[in-house]
């Protein structure tokens, strides 16, 4: 019987097509018993299927030090193949990475809305983020934002741990999302994971936008000149006490 750490390690040949029977027939069967695999797969698979939809779009409009990238990582992935399975268990971070290079192109060049770009880009990081920050540790808030400030250079208002809200501070970290300079901030809420993204600066609307993605809702707004989003497997009106939260306790 594979664990969820056996599966990730499996993922990305999987979705692929390129897993060898044996190991198909074990994620399947491991699939059948695991929720949070069953979503992990559906966010790779989408992955797969955004590049090779934006794959010509994207080539031309690369630039040279991103083909170059892309070309090592490939030759890496081939190398891979024969390496020990301890390196190759981080290979499905690969196709969502992948995506958010891919996503962050279509933002630049305004092939796609600038909220639903935010909200695929953010998807897919809380899907993956949520695997490997979950502790039962509750992060302090004050110094975590006072960490933030000290290594990147902007303050960051971080909402602390909630009784009346049910959030429990689990991680602060930067994401790769746009330009490198969002601040991730991660809670368990009702048993699952939610984030909050910070921007540094109003990239959308301040009017509130809700954007469904791969079963997940980002609620989405600009306030002060930042941009915050809140998402988690949850819909909007189950979020509003959340929402409601955060706006008052963030810049």
């Amino acid at each position: 019987m594979k664990s969820c750490r056996d599966v990730e390690q499996l993922m990305t040949p999987y979705v692929d097509g390129e897993a060898a029977a044996d190991d198909r027939a074990a994620v399947e069967g491991h699939l059948n018993r695991c929720g949070r695999c069953r979503d992990l797969v559906s966010v790779e698979r989408a992955a797969h299927d955004v590049v090779t939809a934006r794959r010509d779009d994207l080539r031309e409009a690369a630039p040279a030090a991103l083909h170059s990238k892309c070309a090592a990582h490939a030759a890496w992935n081939r190398s891979s193949r024969r390496v020990a399975p301890f390196i190759r268990r981080w290979a499905p971070l690969s196709v969502a990475a992948t995506l958010i290079l891919a996503v962050a192109a279509v933002f630049t060049l305004g092939l796609n809305n600038k909220v639903q770009a935010l909200a695929v880009q953010m998807t897919l990081d809380h899907v993956k983020c949520s695997r490997f920050a979950r502790t039962p540790t509750t992060v302090d808030a004050a110094a975590a934002g006072q960490q933030w400030a000290a290594t990147y250079g902007w303050p960051l208002r971080v909402p602390a741990s909630s009784s009346s809200t049910g959030l429990e501070l689990r991680a602060v970290r930067r994401c790769a999302v746009t330009d490198g300079r969002v601040a991730h901030l991660i809670y368990e809420w009702q048993g699952e994971p939610l984030s909050l993204y910070v921007l540094p600066e109003k990239v959308v609307g301040e009017p509130e936008q809700v954007v469904e993605r791969f079963a997940h809702d980002s609620v989405v707004w600009s306030q002060n000149g930042r941009t915050y989003v809140v998402l988690a497997h949850a819909r909007r009106q189950d979020l509003e006490g959340v929402v409601r939260y955060v706006k008052a306790n963030v810049y």
